[in-house]
């Protein structure tokens, strides 16, 4: 269980703060991402925070803010039925994204493949492959658990990649393994039509079926919290043990889901097809645009705060997997301040 924390609990200012992620440049400058929004804070589990929100801007102008108390990393609108398989028939209900729990899986990562042997593949084993794109020796060993086996398209989806490019694969071919079921099959030059996407894993916090939205706990993001250790009632979910908030706070690792998806074909090329993540029953969902919070989640929107002025949003109260969003398209200084208490979890 992680030791709780007092005092600062989290700091960012737009534009200003930097965010990283395994995909881009490792150098510097270019490895160093801006954004005008963040979830700057999500409660650990087991623990309920209590705090206030302070905005202080020293821009030079009056800035408007957003604030937010939000369940998720990306909020993923599904296109219109029409667009989606079985057309406008059913609604959004027709869709099916269990979540709220450890084990509800939803990913993007999909590989095409060939040279099925020893086959079928099984839902929820290992897959193992090697990427020398990735580095020598140990570095480029690849891993991923396999979420669907869509065996009559020739297709697996997996999730908790060992990395996100793991599927940007080297010249020549690729065989993937699995450690159940003994089955492989194969990626690349010799196999047309075979690819992989770098698409995202994670949870699903909420499937609202009315609206078609996906609350979508991305495993490729940290604030306070590695998100890649979510739900394991551990220490490493929680960074910092020794209430350094300069730790709590940097280090922010995010790769946003976007409405498009890079794809590397057999050829060595790549294209950007519309993202597409896989529902419990298999069915290919289109999404069509993504956000980081709704409506409805908004304890402050648009909020005018003059130049050399500060403002305070008080009496915040957090529970598990809970977080602060805030937002602003000007370089103003959000801190969250309070303390966490140990609270029940279920058993």
């Amino acid at each position: 269980m992680a030791v709780k924390q007092n005092g600062v609990l989290g700091t960012f200012t737009p534009t200003v703060s930097k965010y990283t992620n395994n995909t881009v440049d490792s150098n510097y400058p270019n490895n160093a991402l801006s954004t005008n929004g963040w979830c700057m804070y999500t409660c650990p589990t087991a623990t309920l925070m209590s705090g206030k929100v302070t905005v202080s801007n020293n821009t030079g102008g009056a800035a408007a803010i957003d604030i937010a108390v939000v369940e998720q990393t990306d909020v993923l609108q599904l296109d219109a039925l029409s667009a989606q398989p079985g057309g406008n028939t059913g609604g959004y209900g027709k869709f099916s994204f269990p979540s709220g729990t450890n084990a509800s899986y939803a990913t993007s990562v999909v590989i095409v493949y060939a040279n099925l042997q020893n086959g079928p593949f099984v839902a929820g084993e290992n897959l193992t492959w090697t990427n020398s794109n990735r580095g020598a020796g140990a570095a480029a060993n690849m891993s991923a658990i396999i979420e669907w086996v869509d065996a009559p398209n020739n297709k697996l989806w997996i999730r908790t990649q060992t990395h996100p490019l793991a599927l940007e694969l080297p010249a020549g071919d690729t065989t993937f393994t699995g450690s159940v079921s003994g089955a492989t099959c194969s990626v690349g030059t010799s196999y047309a039509g075979t690819s992989g996407t770098a698409g995202h894993s994670g949870w699903v916090r909420f499937y609202d079926s009315l609206t078609g939205k996906i609350f979508f706990q991305s495993d490729e993001f940290r604030n306070n919290l590695d998100y890649k250790y979510l739900y394991l009632n551990d220490a490493f979910e929680n960074r910092e043990q020794n209430n350094n908030n300069l730790n709590r706070s940097n280090g922010r690792i995010w790769r946003p889901v976007a409405s498009t998806v890079t794809r590397y074909l057999n050829t060595g090329s790549t294209d950007t097809p519309a993202t597409e993540f896989i529902d419990a029953s298999g069915t290919e969902v289109l999404i069509s645009s993504v956000s980081q919070a709704t409506a409805e989640q908004y304890l402050v929107k648009g909020k005018s705060v003059s130049d050399n002025d500060t403002f305070e949003l008080n009496g915040v109260l957090l529970g598990a997997y809970q977080s602060i969003f805030v937002s602003s398209s000007a370089a103003v200084t959000f801190t969250l301040s309070g303390f966490e208490e140990t609270a029940e979890s279920p058993s």
